[in-house]
């Protein structure tokens, strides 16, 4: 069914005025006068471009199936679905394009409508068309001395119209895939965009005379262009899009020219297995087809001969191996021809080589209950926590845990959710702890026992004085843990209790004066006063005192509700008298006074 609706009809200046807020608006309209829009291109109903602000983000456009606007950014704003700044430039540089007028929108209109302007490609092809040959020759040859992506683009077609010069060919390709110093990170997207237009020229000539020399080019380009990378500062992630759409063209050259399989597969293995960047991580299944049964078969052969030779890795030893790239890469290579083969067997073997980290035996768990094979599952688990002893990570024990439950091994199950539960006393573990115990019908009994054992721990750490602490360093202190526990059982009463038993941190603080502000607010309106200099101190570095004066209100509130104006006058005139210093805080408490 053909669309009634266009880009053209969604995509207007009163409709991203509605869609962005005025300070992205005023933003994006800063972008589209510097000129931080490239790339923008409209194909099939869909606009994209990237926008080169502190990062490069890519901006996309679509008309959805319900006729309205769909809109992407990759950048943190857009990806909670906002009309971005991006957005905002990449729409005006469209509308303009089209020849709109964006700049001037606040006009009033003319008495006389206005034709409509032509747009700056429109501009630039009348312009052309009024000069003769040598003026355009001249032209080009000074655009070129001054652009090198122009440069290269027309030395690259120059060698690529002599249909006999493939070695002046790679040489271009050299020149655009290499850099000749390194690359600072607002640099970087420079050569990334290079990149693209290289695959761009390269796609083009599988349509010529160099097509069977395509899959050479890319594999040059690509190999070319991870060197480079060696110079580069791609914090921001500029250049690994053009290798990757390099790796794209691979792969559809191979589907239209048809290379030697067994060639294909040899060259393959050997950039997968040597890769540092990935960009043949997956050669199955991308490359299944194209390699048919006498290719795989040889890149099978080639992955299994180099996997047989490497050594097993010893238990407990991960560190001294986890760099190993070659082996990193064939381990995968090996992964995939399992999976391509269905073969759940070989998948265990291929794994069970590599027991140096607890996920493994877990992997190995899971791929096993997956299955339906539920006792071996269990006993992978079991093994793992075994060997790995106290390293073994929580997916292990949630997976023995699971299988007990699943079998009703209540008693099995509950035992080993307190084991977990014990060796990481939280509120966060204590959730989870009860998610168990409501399964095997011990739930009250449960909560008692963990409420129990976060006092103990809590008068232990106090007795010794080192009450702000856990058993470990990285852990949480446990009156802490057990206040934000009761809270979260709505029990604000023994939640108090706790607080004032002993040194609770202070960032829990605003959360206890909330609860218990709903039966004794003089107590809650104490703490808060407490927690105001923390509040403060937290925001002095940025001089953004929002959690204060948040502090401020909620004493306000609470006066109010009980007909105490008067008292909290007295309040904030003596916080305004402590905290003088900070303008910007005191500005924010003039806000209580409107």
């Amino acid at each position: 069914m053909p669309r009634n609706v266009s880009l053209s009809d969604l995509i207007t200046l009163p409709a991203i005025r509605t869609l962005a807020d005025a300070k992205s608006f005023e933003r994006g309209r800063t972008y589209h006068r510097d000129g931080a829009v490239s790339r923008l291109i409209e194909r099939d109903g869909e606009l994209s471009a990237t926008v080169r602000g502190t990062y490069r983000y890519c901006v996309e456009f679509a008309v959805g199936n319900d006729d309205t606007l769909h809109y992407a950014c990759n950048c943190p704003v857009g990806d909670d679905g906002a009309f971005c700044k991006h957005a905002v430039a990449v729409a005006l540089s469209w509308l303009e394009n089209r020849g709109d007028e964006v700049f001037h929108d606040d006009e009033r209109e003319p008495v006389r409508p206005r034709r409509k302007r032509k747009t700056h490609a429109e501009l630039i092809r009348d312009h052309l068309e009024t000069l003769d040959e040598q003026a355009l020759r001249r032209w080009l040859l000074d655009a070129a001395e001054r652009d090198r992506s122009l440069r290269d683009r027309l030395l690259f077609d120059a060698r690529a119209a002599q249909a006999g010069d493939v070695a002046s060919l790679r040489a271009a390709v050299r020149q655009m895939a290499r850099v000749s110093r390194p690359l600072a990170w607002d640099e970087a997207h420079v050569f990334g965009e290079r990149l693209f237009e290289l695959a761009d020229m390269l796609r083009r000539q599988l349509a010529g005379p160099h097509a069977m020399q395509v899959v050479e080019l890319a594999e040059l380009a690509i190999a070319d262009a991870e060197a480079s990378l060696e110079q580069i500062d791609d914090s921001d992630g500029s250049v690994a899009p053009g290798i990757g759409e390099l790796a794209a063209l691979h792969l559809d050259a191979c589907i239209q020219t048809r290379p030697d399989p067994m060639k294909l597969a040899d060259r393959l293995f050997r950039l997968q297995a040597a890769g540092q960047w990935d960009t043949f991580r997956d050669v199955l299944p991308a490359y299944t087809e194209v390699l048919g049964d006498a290719g795989l078969g040889r890149y099978r052969e080639r992955v299994e001969e180099n996997w047989a030779v490497l050594p097993a890795r010893p238990l407990n030893k991960r560190d001294e191996y986890a760099h190993d790239v070659v082996r990193h890469n064939l381990e995968h290579a090996m992964e995939t021809l399992a999976k391509h083969d269905g073969d759940v067997d070989a998948l265990i073997r291929i794994w069970s080589t590599d027991l140096s980290a607890s996920y493994r035996y877990a992997q190995i768990a899971e791929l096993c209950a997956e299955h339906k094979r539920f006792d071996e599952g269990l006993a992978w688990a079991e093994r793992g926590m075994r060997e790995m002893k106290d390293r073994h990570d929580d997916r292990l024990m949630g997976f023995c845990i699971n299988e007990h439950l699943r079998r009703r091994a209540f008693d099995r199950a509950d035992a080993l959710a307190w084991e977990r539960f014990a060796g990481h006393p939280t509120a966060d573990a204590f959730r989870v702890l009860r998610k168990v115990a409501k399964r095997t019908g011990r739930d009250a009994t449960v909560k008692a026992r963990a409420i129990s054992h976060l006092q103990s721990l809590a008068r232990e750490r106090e007795a010794a004085g080192r009450p702000g602490t856990g058993a470990r360093r990285w852990e949480p202190p446990p009156r802490t843990e057990l206040v934000k526990l009761l809270l979260a059982e709505q029990d604000a009463a023994a939640a108090w209790d706790a607080f004032q038993g002993g040194p609770v941190d202070t960032l829990v603080w605003p959360t206890v004066a909330a609860a218990r502000a709903r039966t004794h607010p003089e107590e809650a309106i104490a703490l808060y006063h407490r927690y105001l200099p923390f509040a403060l101190d937290h925001g002095a570095r940025s001089a953004r005192y929002d959690e204060a004066f948040g502090v401020v209100r909620e004493i306000r509130s609470l006066r109010a509700a009980h007909r105490q104006q008067a008292a909290f006058d007295v309040e904030l005139d003596a916080i305004r008298k402590t905290y003088r210093a900070k303008r910007n805080f005191i500005k924010l408490l003039e806000k209580l006074d409107a």
